[in-house]
């Protein structure tokens, strides 16, 4: 009997204690607009619209105290220095406030693992609340904002040979995760990512050039021959003609001594054009190389390349 009057209590306390409801919010904005009635312009049409506005149906109503914390000593006495502004906080806090409704990943990793987080850049270092309708609230809508901290990424999509970011067909974030919360990098899987758009790169071929499907651990993968961003070289190539590919494999003996060492001036990639797999040949050859030079080789039946 005792312990049912201790929970009897414990209920008619709560029930005393004012809630947080969409109607007390809208409430404490109004006040809030008394003296900044310009602020709810600056939010309208984003997804932070205030919420007194009536044509809103999302259950969330977002209010200027849900984001300006310690709003209660404010109306009292409103200055500066008694009111959180988000921008002013370190990115711990920002991630505390946004984290009230945003529950993500992307929002958890901003207080544990995301580099961003490490650097202490904040949810506003992206993000932009006030006089912005773009998407995800980003600080411009192409959503290429991250060249303007990693300088040396965007020299390196002003190169010959580049993905092309520049006239807006691919975004940062089409390649780096921002909610890959264990990935050190935030990309989303160098190789898969890839094949999202190179799908004819990834077969499946009869025969495999391994290094194309191998995920990137300690090496390998697709950018273990192609500079993600953008490379001096033809194809986002790491290293021009056979350079690249003489980081793995020798120039075959044969090469070397036989026929005066014609097949030494030839780059790699003019036989071995099927580097990503081949149908035919297990060391990738073109299919259409007995009639694309030195014919003689083939014709005269001392070579098959397909054997």
């Amino acid at each position: 009997m005792k312990n049912k009057s201790i929970i009897f209590t414990v209920l008619i306390s709560l029930l005393l204690i004012p809630g947080y409801s969409s109607v007390s919010a809208s409430d404490d904005s109004s006040t809030c607009l008394e003296c900044h009635d310009d602020m709810p312009a600056t939010l309208a049409g984003s997804p932070h619209e205030l919420g007194i506005s009536s044509h809103l149906k999302s259950p969330v109503k977002a209010t200027c105290e849900g984001c300006h914390t310690d709003w209660e000593g404010h109306i009292d006495d409103p200055t500066t220095e008694n009111i959180n502004t988000a921008s002013k906080l370190m990115s711990a806090e920002q991630a505390e406030i946004c984290g009230s409704c945003h529950l993500t990943p992307h929002q958890a990793a901003m207080t544990s693992t995301d580099p961003h987080a490490r650097a202490d850049l904040g949810c506003l270092s992206c993000h932009k609340i006030h006089d912005n309708e773009n998407s995800f609230l980003t600080k411009d809508d192409s959503e290429n904002y991250c060249l303007s901290c990693h300088k040396s990424v965007a020299f390196e999509f002003e190169r010959r040979s580049a993905h092309p970011l520049g006239s807006g067909n691919i975004r940062c974030v089409d390649c780096h995760n921002l909610s890959a919360i264990n990935d050190p990098v935030l990309g989303i899987g160098f190789d898969w990512t890839c094949q999202e758009c190179h799908s004819e790169k990834s077969g499946p071929f009869m025969y495999e050039h391994p290094v194309v499907n191998s995920h990137l651990v300690e090496g390998g993968g697709c950018i273990e021959c192609h500079e993600p961003h953008g490379s001096s070289n033809e194809r986002l190539l790491v290293q021009p003609e056979s350079g690249l590919c003489l980081q793995c494999h020798g120039t075959p003996p044969l090469h070397m001594t036989q026929h005066d060492a014609i097949a030494t001036k030839y780059a790699c990639a003019a036989c071995h054009t099927e580097i990503h797999g081949s149908y035919e040949s297990r060391v990738f050859l073109d299919p259409n190389l007995p009639s694309k030079f030195i014919s003689d080789c083939y014709q005269s039946g001392c070579h098959n390349p397909f054997d």
